[in-house]
């Protein structure tokens, strides 16, 4: 029986043929470090965070758990599963998507969640994005990317590397893409797949290492970042990719970019990991407890939303934290540890 570590929940973990959860540990509150507000979100774990502006925010979590920030209060929405969901994706006021247990994908339009037609697979997704054209790719276990579009529904992309017609397993955490163009997704051993606009997958490996595993990934004005195990980044562009240092080296769970402002991006992870990325350098500013982060979401240069363990969800945007009592500068570590990108 393999067993894998499945990032996309603190705590669960996929083994071939079942699905074992065991719940988060309670974190209690420490006092709120500068820059952040916490926003009271109930004790479900959340999972994932994404959306279309600081008035119209959605996370997903635990048993269903789907909360809408409208600008000025957080609303809890029916999503009609009490499945867990690991991933949301916000294209527009009328397309934002979950997905999650039991290959558990929903659309919410007109302020409803329905699911999106029948389940085309049975895995546990963890990752979903979309674009404007109607295309949605959500990820997952076992290698699984479900590809949907308004013209041809939805289908499996066969796990089979075209280039070299080899068939791949490794769970998948992380998708992004951009506009018309291709996806890319990752996951366990450092795994990259790219998606071309036909649909047809090709594998390669971002990391020098074959241990490592990649859990979030997002795509800005300048190019993509990828994040996981620790403390890796990794920025790719048109030149290639590289290394980004200084983040600390703990399990990073997702990134964002910021609008109006690529490269700069921010990863979110655990031991309340929450990392600024310009360019190939990162800066760290520790929440200050242990608590685990699962997601993260740049509305705007100024406002960030991180959610995380037992229902923990954050707004706001971190400053220096304080040492002994007096000012500091913000953490940077030395980057040790980090595989150079290929």
């Amino acid at each position: 029986m393999r067993v894998v570590l499945l990032v996309g929940l603190v705590g669960a973990l996929l083994v071939q043929g079942c699905d074992q959860v065991t719940s988060f540990p309670t974190v209690a509150d420490a006092a709120i470090p500068a820059g952040w507000t916490r926003i009271p979100a109930g004790t479900a774990n959340l999972n994932a965070v994404s959306g279309l502006s600081d008035s119209a925010v959605w996370m997903v979590g635990d048993h269903g758990t789907i909360g809408y920030w409208n600008g000025t209060s957080l609303v809890f929405e029916t999503s009609g599963t009490t499945a867990t969901l690991r991933g949301v994706w916000a294209v527009d006021a009328e397309h934002v998507y979950a997905v999650g247990d039991s290959g558990t994908i929903l659309l919410r339009q007109a302020n409803v969640w329905q699911p999106v037609g029948p389940k085309v697979t049975p895995q546990v997704l963890t990752a979903v994005w979309g674009d404007t054209s109607g295309r949605v790719v959500a990820v997952g276990s076992n290698g699984t990317i479900v590809l949907g579009t308004t013209a041809t529904g939805y289908k499996l992309v066969p796990n089979i590397d075209a280039k070299t017609t080899l068939p791949y397993s490794e769970n998948l955490f992380g998708v992004t893409g951009t506009a018309g163009g291709p996806v890319f997704v990752v996951g366990a051993l450092g795994i990259l797949v790219q998606i071309d606009a036909a649909g047809t997958a090709s594998t390669s490996s971002i990391t020098s290492s074959s241990t490592k595993l990649l859990s979030g990934a997002t795509t800005g004005a300048n190019g993509s970042f990828f994040v996981g195990q620790q403390g890796q980044v990794f920025s790719s562009t048109a030149a290639g990719v590289t290394s980004v240092l200084g983040c600390p080296e703990t399990a990073l769970r997702a990134v964002t970019t910021t609008p109006g402002l690529s490269p700069v991006a921010w990863a979110a992870g655990w031991d309340g990991t929450i990392c600024k990325i310009v360019g190939t350098t990162g800066t760290s500013f520790p929440y200050g407890d242990a608590r685990w982060f699962n997601g993260i979401y740049a509305a705007s240069p100024t406002a960030l939303w991180v959610v995380g363990a037992s229902g923990t969800l954050l707004h706001g945007l971190p400053t220096a934290p304080a040492i002994d009592g007096g000012a500091a500068d913000a953490v940077v570590t030395d980057g040790a540890g980090l595989e150079g990108g290929g």
